[in-house]
């Protein structure tokens, strides 16, 4: 008895990847939560963090929401986006799903240190990444994107004297949840 539960257990084990990795499909209906971002500590810190909600619209294409926050000690900056987002999800047979996206956003940057001086334009955004699907229903995520706004609305280099920029280029981490 004892054989034969061991030996259903090493099975189990075995097939376990095997089952989750046939079990990736973002048919259209399922829908998505995202949180991603990126965080640098102590002397010149800054935050990122970003959300989003989509819903598939056909198969491993998404349309949804997006919005984003950051902060940063250098100039006591805080900037946000807030817009719409697709995303095409590349399904293959494996649990690493390659993804691209696009976005639209409006989005603003306010800088403490210089009064009340802030900045409001549009943005489109760029995206590529990679989601490992850790089971069915989770995903984490490695993303890097590229920016690109109306108006300085994106925090400067805490290193240089440049405080605003029209433009940036970002790496996040993050998690995304299917239901």
């Amino acid at each position: 008895m004892k054989k034969n539960a061991l030996s259903l257990l090493v099975a189990l084990s075995v097939l376990a990847p095997v089952a989750a990795q046939a079990a990736v499909q973002l048919p259209a209906g399922t829908q998505e939560i995202g949180v991603q971002g990126n965080a640098k500590l102590g002397s010149g810190w800054h935050a990122d963090l970003n959300g989003t909600y989509g819903t598939f619209v056909k198969d491993n294409w998404e349309v949804g929401g997006t919005a984003t926050v950051r902060a940063q000690d250098a100039n006591d900056e805080f900037s946000g986006q807030l817009g719409v987002f697709t995303e095409y999800n590349f399904v293959n047979s494996t649990n690493w799903v390659p993804y691209v996206g696009a976005a639209a956003e409006v989005g603003g940057l306010s800088l403490s240190n210089e009064g009340s001086d802030s900045n409001w334009g549009a943005n489109a955004k760029f995206s590529a990444g990679v989601k490992y699907f850790i089971n069915p229903n989770v995903a984490i995520t490695s993303e890097v994107n590229y920016s690109i706004a109306t108006d300085k609305i994106f925090s400067g280099d805490s290193y240089s004297s440049e405080q605003a920029k029209n433009s940036l280029t970002n790496i996040v981490f993050g998690t995304r949840f299917y239901f």
